[in-house]
């Protein structure tokens, strides 16, 4: 996940004062909207990249820069709004915002929506499918990802990475807790291995990964970006780790973004596909077969042999693999 404006894996000193001293909001989401078709394209000439695994999902789950959730058809490229959550400046609060900035889909069809800045950054809606909330399970998380098994859910949240059962969201089963070095950075951008026994992530720009069996995050393999970059995305595929270099710095990205191969053992990486743009979002599959990202708004996702684009003012997204 990329924070518009603010880069990933943002520092939460801030954040920390505002969770002490703000209330939990009320709800922000509006009725769902009528159905609306954006415009798009699709692209069937990129080769094979990514072995093929279990069935191509059939559709995304999309957050756009006006703080819609969408559900949209990957073959026909219709998108449904099903909630929406504007952005607002609030020049009497510290924090000055609040915006939804990332969007993860479970296997039961729940939408997990994070928000920043106010009340609180790390502020986690859970959404029914049609875009209800479910203000009994919301969480304080920057970041959320489910394992292949559709069993477990890891969060990234203030005191690390946090592994909860999908069917009770608000009970945590394990914590993984920070290194001191790392303190004041939240766990983001997170993967399960397709064999569920590893979870990818990124955390103050660097790129990680840990058994989630492990007893903290101090067990974990952290691999710096290359000089004068950062670890900004990160998806655990069929074929290994595949990454989002950013240029410049965390709180001040710069420049086009790298769609990489990431070798986990030596840290060394190779282009993946080409790319023009910024990527502000990164996401694969649950099976570690097809990805999909956001590149300077628009969608982008590799499907086996199949590759495809959808214009728009999109920041996050994810596949929703929940029956239609």
């Amino acid at each position: 996940m990329i924070c518009q404006n603010q880069g990933v894996g943002t520092r939460l000193a801030l954040a920390l004062a505002v969770v002490l001293a703000a209330v939990v909001l009320s709800g922000c989401g509006d009725e769902p909207s009528a159905q609306s078709p954006p415009p798009g394209q699709s692209d069937s000439t990129a080769t094979e990249v990514i072995a093929p695994g279990a069935q191509i999902p059939a559709r995304i789950v999309a957050l756009t820069e006006e703080g819609d959730v969408v559900v949209i058809d990957r073959e026909t490229q219709r998108a449904q709004t099903i909630a929406t959550f504007p952005p607002r400046e609030d020049p009497e609060v510290a924090a000055g915002s609040f915006r939804a900035v990332d969007v993860t889909a479970l296997p039961d069809g729940r939408v997990l929506l994070a928000t920043c800045c106010e009340p609180a950054a790390g502020h986690m809606y859970a959404l029914t499918e049609d875009g209800r909330r479910l203000k009994d399970q919301d969480l304080f998380a920057f970041d959320a990802g489910h394992d292949a098994d559709g069993a477990r859910v890891a969060s990234g949240e203030i005191m690390g990475l946090v592994i909860r059962p999908v069917q009770h969201l608000t009970s945590a089963t394990s914590t993984l807790g920070l290194p001191p070095g790392l303190r004041g950075f939240a766990p983001e951008d997170i993967s399960w291995s397709p064999e569920a026994n590893r979870i990818l992530f990124t955390i103050g720009g660097k790129l990680a990964v840990v058994d989630a069996s492990a007893g903290s995050l101090v067990d974990a393999t952290y691999l710096e970006a290359p000089a004068g970059a950062h670890w900004s995305g990160a998806a655990y595929t069929q074929d290994g780790a595949v990454a989002v270099e950013q240029g410049g710095e965390l709180l001040h990205p710069s420049g086009s973004s790298r769609l990489v191969r990431v070798d986990l053992e030596t840290g060394e990486s190779a282009q993946l596909v080409s790319t023009k743009g910024r990527i502000t979002d990164l996401a694969v599959d649950p099976s570690g077969s097809y990805l999909l990202w956001v590149e300077d708004g628009r969608l982008r996702w590799l499907a086996g042999a199949e590759s495809g684009t959808l214009d728009g003012t999109f920041v996050a997204a994810g596949w929703l693999t929940a029956p239609a």
